[in-house]
């Protein structure tokens, strides 16, 4: 890596730790040796327990078990209504006449 690659990541490193609304990293950019290590240590543990925090609920969502019971109640022969079926092409006057 070159030094012009190098100066350019740490520039905007700075500048994302400068404008990002995670907590602790600005503390990354501008302070000594010693309080950036502090806090790489604190952000490490932070996001590890995240994740494994994550990792439990996940799991312990994922062993329960579901059941599903489906139970239809009828009766032998079910009871149809009566269907009647009308023709579409309708009654001629000349029927009805006496």
């Amino acid at each position: 890596m070159t030094q012009m690659e190098k100066s350019r990541l740490e520039s905007e490193f700075e500048e994302f730790c400068a404008t990002t609304s995670a907590h602790g990293f600005t503390y990354l950019a501008k302070s000594s040796r010693t309080v950036r290590l502090c806090w790489v240590l604190i952000l490490f543990f932070a996001f590890s327990f995240g994740i494994f925090h994550l990792y439990i609920l996940i799991s312990e969502y994922l062993k329960y078990d579901y059941h599903e019971s489906i139970v239809i109640n009828s009766e032998e022969t079910p009871e149809f209504p009566d269907v009647t079926i009308c023709d579409n092409t309708g009654i001629a006057d000349s029927s009805f006449e006496k």
